[in-house]
């Protein structure tokens, strides 16, 4: 009797695991939808998150990118909730020397509210107004000025877009990969920005479904590859860089100045 109950409730407990899987599966047409009502400029909504992770701002410290060099956040120009302040507060005690801003052109700039009071506004900065269409030759023509930006200008640098989230997600990914991160430092990284705007946990079926339909198969496309695990992500990041016109000199003086030799 007993070992029937213990069979009656582990098949109940695996019909529930199954229930919410399929809700989740069911939904997940509408999910990306679902994160516009989740999505705020009120710093209230947001009481779990220090400053900096309200602003989308951290360093990137992946394998081969030694501290200090390098960080990312969401427009420290462009005003949301706030957001702009407190990023380029933190870009200014962080002591960054060069900006890589994938959002704007830089006619947008001085229209945006005090630039030219920023901290940001007196740094070496590039616009480059990349879309959301990473195989695009825009796109590739970008990352390709990025890189050379880099490899020519000092470090601390920082990247961002408008939520430092999606396009800045892909830059850093291609960097990241090019100085030796593993695929799970990289989905590690990515996925900080949706905690940061949605509270997407670690574990969660959120997490993995975004994770498995954002950054791990848009860099896999990018590379060529069916998948980033296991295969030589240094190699992959380098030949695409080639490919979409970055000189092997460019190449070396990025690694150089992001390096932890």
């Amino acid at each position: 009797m007993k070992n029937m109950k213990k069979i009656i409730l582990f098949i109940f407990i695996l019909l529930i695991a199954q229930a919410d899987a399929a809700d989740f599966n069911f939904n997940k047409k509408d999910f990306y939808r679902s994160l516009s009502s989740r999505l705020s400029k009120d710093r209230n909504n947001y009481i779990y998150l220090s400053d900096e992770e309200f602003a989308n701002f951290r360093a990137v410290t992946s394998t081969g990118i030694k501290a200090g060099k390098l960080y990312r956040s969401s427009s420290p120009v462009k005003a949301w909730g706030n957001r702009n302040k407190i990023a380029d507060s933190a870009a200014r005690e962080a002591g960054v020397r060069t900006f890589i801003n994938l959002a704007d052109e830089y006619k947008n700039l001085k229209s945006y509210k005090d630039f030219s009071e920023t901290y940001y506004s007196a740094q070496k900065i590039i616009c480059l107004n990349l879309n959301l269409k990473f195989e695009s030759k825009k796109f590739q023509a970008g990352i390709a000025r990025a890189v050379n930006f880099m490899a020519n200008n000092p470090a601390p640098y920082l990247i961002h877009c408008d939520l430092g989230k999606d396009r800045c997600g892909i830059v850093c990914a291609v960097i990241e990969s090019l100085m030796g991160a593993s695929s799970d430092e990289i989905v590690k990284d990515y996925m900080i920005s949706f905690y940061n705007y949605f509270g997407i946990k670690p574990g969660s079926a959120e997490y993995e479904f975004v994770a498995d339909n954002e950054i791990r198969p848009f860099l896999a496309s990018i590379f060529g590859v069916k998948t980033i695990e296991n295969i030589n992500l240094p190699a992959a990041a380098t030949q695409y860089l080639l490919k979409i016109g970055v000189e092997s000199k460019d190449i070396e003086a990025l690694k150089i100045n992001l390096g932890t030799y």
